[in-house]
């Protein structure tokens, strides 16, 4: 899957790190070996079947140039902190590294292991690697460039950070591995966007991404995650998240483009009055699958967490959600909420949805539900009979469908982007 994986290994693990994080690096290849690439013999790859990546041989990047330099600089703001990586590798060229405010700490990981040592151990090793997935451990074992971000405490920005993962053709059959760190520190607050984008979807690449978000107490970090790969990109992606007391984590996921798409979202609540939002759209044609699987639990009393994922699918396309939410015997006065909508715009797309709940303690007050269904066919006659032809019409009822998630977006600049990036997929629309 990944040439030679050892060797790249090896010669990560050589470079001037602490002997610990080589160990982490060495872990992780061993997990990697020792679990494979999933089938759909295993219960949570039960509907994605991964041959199609599997089939590849993927190189490392070595070379971080954009060969759509000009789109890039339309996407990116200058109003923003732009964090730009092109190939896997840090662009200096288009990152704002001198336009950080007062009380947050932006730098690569191995700069932050050399200047915050003791506090970056403690976040990298929070996770057991004996619970890693194949692909978290991947990443462990080859992530090369990767970001450090820390909000200091009561510290607020009003900048949205933006952290840009770019892959540009030049080189066949990629692989990047993006790592991200973003620690908020007490009482803070801050907004950040991590995209995961091309501006081709010509070329075959993989990308497998890991962010591990920690929250302390009562900190507040408004999070969307976008990905708008190429059509013929494969899309890993895991985002961890540990929550402690009275912190809110306000999260959204949006996926439009690659191939294939798997999408995981982990959030421990572990502090009395915590809260978590995950909010989430996916909008995939032809033969796109999306695979979206997300676990909250509930490890202490009195947390609340709501889930809304939307999907619209169109042509052949195929999505999954499984949703898990875990509630422990300890966790008293639970409130959960979770619930999967989608809209079936083709005739051959099919979705897959599995919304769980566990609940181990009695005085608690959780509710899930999924929902299946197609364009009503009153409303599209009516809007046709005042002159508007179809394909505008099922526009306009399939933005109708997504308006009250995008209005759960506080941050004007991310709301436009995630408008721009959803556009060819309603271009498709029939």
């Amino acid at each position: 899957m990944i040439r030679d994986l050892e060797k790249i290994t090896k010669s990560l693990s050589n470079e001037e790190s602490p002997s610990w994080f080589s160990d982490l690096r060495a872990q992780g290849f061993s997990r990697f070996n020792e679990l494979g690439i999933p089938t759909v013999k295993d219960e949570e790859w039960k509907y994605t079947s991964l041959l199609a990546l599997a089939k590849h041989a993927f190189d490392i990047a070595k070379a971080g140039q954009c060969a759509e330099a000009e789109a890039l600089k339309n996407y990116r703001s200058d109003k923003d902190i732009n964090i730009v990586f092109i190939n896997g590798l840090l662009s200096e060229e288009f990152s704002d590294f001198n336009n950080i405010p007062i009380g947050i700490t932006v730098s690569t990981i191995r700069d932050a292991m050399i200047s915050n040592a003791p506090q970056i151990r403690e976040q990298l090793t929070k996770y057991a690697i004996s619970d890693d997935t194949a692909f978290i451990a991947l990443n462990q074992a080859v992530h090369d460039a990767s970001i450090y971000v820390q909000i200091d405490e009561k510290a607020s920005c009003n900048k949205l950070i933006h952290i840009i993962h770019v892959t540009s053709p030049g080189h066949k059959n990629l692989a990047v591995m993006p790592r991200t760190l973003i620690a908020a520190g007490r009482s803070s607050e801050t907004t950040i966007l991590e995209s995961h984008i091309a501006f081709s979807d010509t070329f075959t690449y993989f990308t497998n991404a890991l962010t591990d978000i920690f929250l302390s107490e009562n900190a507040t970090l408004h999070y969307c995650k976008s990905q708008k790969e190429s059509l013929k990109a494969f899309h890993i992606g895991h985002t961890r998240v540990w929550q402690d007391r009275d912190s809110n984590f306000d999260g959204f996921s949006f996926m439009a483009g690659s191939k294939l798409t798997r999408n995981d979202l982990d959030i421990t609540l572990n502090g009395e009055g915590a809260n978590t939002t995950l909010n989430a759209l996916y909008s995939v044609y032809n033969d796109q699958h999306v695979d979206n699987h997300t676990s909250v639990d509930h490890r202490v009393p009195n947390c609340t967490s709501n889930q809304l994922y939307k999907g619209i699918l169109n042509n052949r396309a195929r999505a999954v959600f499984n949703g898990k939410v875990f509630v422990q015997p300890i966790a008293q006065k639970t409130s959960s909420y979770q619930l999967n909508k989608n809209l079936l715009l083709g005739t051959d797309c099919r979705i897959d949805t599995k919304p769980q709940l566990e609940i181990f303690a009695d005085d608690v007050k959780c509710t899930h539900g999924a929902t299946i269904g197609q364009l009503a066919k009153d409303e599209m006659f009516y809007l046709q009979t005042r002159c508007i032809p179809k394909k505008a019409a099922t526009r306009m009822l399939a933005h109708g469908f997504v308006n009250d998630l995008f209005s759960t977006i506080k941050n004007t600049a991310i709301r436009e982007k995630l408008d721009r990036l959803m556009e060819p997929s309603f271009e498709a629309l029939q």
